[in-house]
């Protein structure tokens, strides 16, 4: 009988723990779109990013001094341009360096390509909150995390990109006589 049990609960709590990640979507502004254990990871990451950010314009606007249309500029030209998004289907509350946040949606920017240079939360009432002086670490390694699809995809090995651009074929200004160096130096 209490084994019954032991599988009637696994039963029903196994969906629960299964679908922790349900509710949660993870995209990109460009580029390929993150799935299954890569798109779990940058989730991850992104949490991270989040909570080890030491100021937000909600909490702290004396200290950032961002007015409402720098804000909305600088996440304007973010989610314009290569970005990872982390949206919840109802408010998340996570506890960062600077106090507590409340979340529906994570951008990151990711418009460096050796760390993650920007991020905004969006809260529960819409509003676009920027954070500040977050783990340089958890940047590099979340723009690395991010790259990783492309770099097996869409990136040329080094040999490639030298046939791409001609490598190996002699330059139409090349004289014969001067050993490849241009005439009269």
């Amino acid at each position: 009988m209490t084994l019954a049990a032991l599988l009637l609960l696994l039963a029903v709590l196994t969906p629960a723990v299964a679908g922790a990640s349900d509710g949660v979507t993870v995209r990109r502004c460009v580029g390929s779109q993150p799935t299954g254990s890569s798109a779990d990871e940058l989730r991850k990451l992104a949490v991270e990013f989040v909570q080890s950010s030491n100021f937000n314009t909600a909490a702290h606007p004396r200290i950032l001094k961002l007015s409402v249309a720098t804000i909305q500029d600088h996440y304007r030209r973010v989610v314009a341009g290569d970005c990872l998004i982390v949206t919840y289907d109802r408010p998340v509350r996570f506890r960062t360096v600077g106090g507590e946040v409340s979340v529906v949606e994570i951008v990151v920017g990711l418009g460096r390509p050796d760390y993650a240079d920007a991020l905004f939360t969006i809260d529960e009432s819409g509003r676009v909150v920027e954070h500040g002086k977050y783990s340089g670490l958890i940047g590099i390694e979340l723009r690395k995390t991010a790259s990783a699809p492309l770099s097996v995809s869409r990136r040329r090995s080094p040999r490639r990109r030298r046939r791409a651009r001609g490598a190996g074929r002699r330059p139409a200004c090349r004289d014969r006589g001067s050993g490849g160096r241009a005439s009269g130096a």
